[in-house]
């Protein structure tokens, strides 16, 4: 058995303080762009004291006139001010939630369970190909989506932390695999020193918001994952040797812990099927889905063994898509920028991603821009400065994003003529591309009360997960980004 870092003796042992939560690391951008979905209290807020001049004697001073209407907006600002503290600390102190039963299995009490699993770069037509009949099962007892969208951008740091915090990357802080921060420096997802770092990390992850409700929580090799604050109780690091069966072996043994050990929230992730497409382009990739396909099969059958299948929520999620990349689909950017400006360009490999360095001066920012959106018409790529960026991409406010953004056209990529050509598969496009869309799978008893087995849900915001996973632990969600307050609009639900 793989053996996983415990943190921590009790689950409501977390050190945190609300700001710290919420708040600790925005900038005065951040926080006055409203990024978070934060309710508003509105009623009590007008306060107005009618005074009836020359009827009575004690109030014809001018002198008592004034005391009291100071009196009285005096109080109405403390009632107001209370009421703004309590909808603020709402979160922080929830209203306690009616106690769920236990659920027995023979051998010993459950609470609400919810495994979350992320299948890196898993489109939803791989589900077409007659080749995962573990993950259609799932699907055909539980729910589906017709797919999912990612985040802009849809790469794996960015929607990883968006699932499990709820956020968009502009109000969570991972804007990208790898970016600049003013005061932090670089971040590279590839740079475990870096990436432990817990003030890169803004948000709630869910594994917080159950702590504070007094819930274990345990994590597979997730992003965010490991770092020093906050973290889940059971942490396995980053390992790309640890095959797929091996992480859903984990996943039960701590299913297998004495109740007050074992964890109710569990995240894993599985980036095989991405990171060998990116190697080997689309041709092995019916191995890799049968390989994945296999492990949520086993997973299940360990599950039926212990007689859970029916209790533990199962979530199935991928962060985005891939699209094949070819040699037709090259952007030479030595072929548009001139070599005084190509200098600031960070790109070392081909990429979809067009990278520049940090701090550029404004007119060097003008330049680029430019050079660029001259070329646009002919290059199969947008361009936008930061401030100009649609509202769709949620991509604004945040200093850590480029004041340049540059996304090219599907399947293509940006290359000088030095660089070595590149076939194989890619992500960073528009969030909103067919190639990019998402699966979201899910089972368990909550949902069998809501939906018909083998309903199709709407297409949706992979930033509604972290609040639907909430409603399946019984616990109060932190402020997020999702819309969706109920069930999940179905699109198709089988016939009685």
């Amino acid at each position: 058995m793989v053996q996983a870092t415990v943190i921590g003796e009790e689950p409501g042992d977390a050190q945190y303080a609300y700001s710290e939560r919420l708040g600790l690391d925005y900038t005065q951008e951040e926080e006055q762009s409203h990024l978070l979905n934060k309710e508003t209290t509105s009623e009590d807020e007008d306060w107005s004291f009618m005074l009836d001049e020359g009827e009575d004697e004690g109030f014809s001073s001018e002198v008592s006139i004034i005391r009291y209407i100071g009196l009285g907006i005096s109080i109405g600002l403390s009632f107001f001010a209370i009421k703004l503290l309590m909808t603020y600390l709402g979160h922080m102190h929830p209203m306690k939630r009616a106690a769920e039963k236990l659920y027995f299995n023979g051998t010993d009490y459950f609470a609400p369970t919810v495994i979350l699993i992320s299948l890196d770069g898993f489109r939803p037509d791989y589900l077409e190909r007659n080749i995962t009949p573990h993950l259609d099962a799932l699907a055909n007892e539980g729910i589906r989506a017709e797919y999912m969208n990612p985040v802009f951008p849809p790469s794996t740091f960015p929607n990883h932390w968006t699932l499990i915090t709820g956020l968009y990357p502009e109000a969570h802080g991972i804007v990208d695999n790898s970016f600049y921060d003013p005061d932090m420096g670089l971040f590279e997802h590839t740079n475990q020193s870096v990436t432990s770092d817990h003030r890169w990390w803004k948000g709630e992850p869910i594994w917080l918001t159950s702590r504070i409700n007094r819930q274990r929580t345990a994590s597979i090799m997730w992003p965010g994952s490991n770092t020093h604050y906050n973290t889940p109780d059971y942490v396995i690091a980053s390992n790309d040797s640890m095959r797929m069966k091996q992480r859903m072996q984990v996943t039960v043994d701590w299913l297998d812990l004495p109740y007050n050990t074992r964890p109710q929230m569990i995240t894993v992730y599985m980036p095989q099927l991405e990171q060998e497409g990116h190697r080997e382009g689309s041709n092995k990739i019916d191995e890799y889905i049968k390989e994945v396909d296999a492990a949520i099969g086993y997973l299940t059958n360990e599950l039926s063994i212990r007689n859970l299948n029916s209790h533990v929520h199962t979530v199935i999620v991928s962060d985005h898509g891939t699209v094949s990349t070819s040699q037709d689909k090259l952007i030479y950017i030595d072929d548009i920028l001139p070599s005084y400006l190509l200098k600031y360009v960070q790109n070392t490999s081909p990429s979809s991603m067009l990278r520049f360095q940090p701090k550029l001066p404004e007119d060097v920012i003008q330049d680029i821009y430019q050079k660029l959106i001259h070329k646009t018409k002919n290059h199969h790529f947008s361009i936008y400065l930061k401030q100009d960026m649609p509202s769709r991409f949620h991509y604004r406010h945040s200093n850590r994003i480029s004041p340049i953004q540059v996304i090219p056209d599907v399947g293509y990529i940006f290359t000088t003529h030095r660089m070595s050509s590149k076939e194989g598969d890619d992500v960073g496009y528009d969030n909103l591309a067919d190639d990019m869309k998402t699966i979201f799978l899910a089972k368990g008893p909550k949902l069998s009360k809501v939906y018909k087995q083998g309903s199709i849900l709407a297409p949706f915001v992979n930033v509604e997960v972290y609040g639907f996973m909430t409603e399946l632990l019984n616990i109060d969600a932190a402020p997020n980004n999702g819309t969706i307050k109920t069930k999940f609009p179905v699109l198709y639900q089988p016939p009685l």
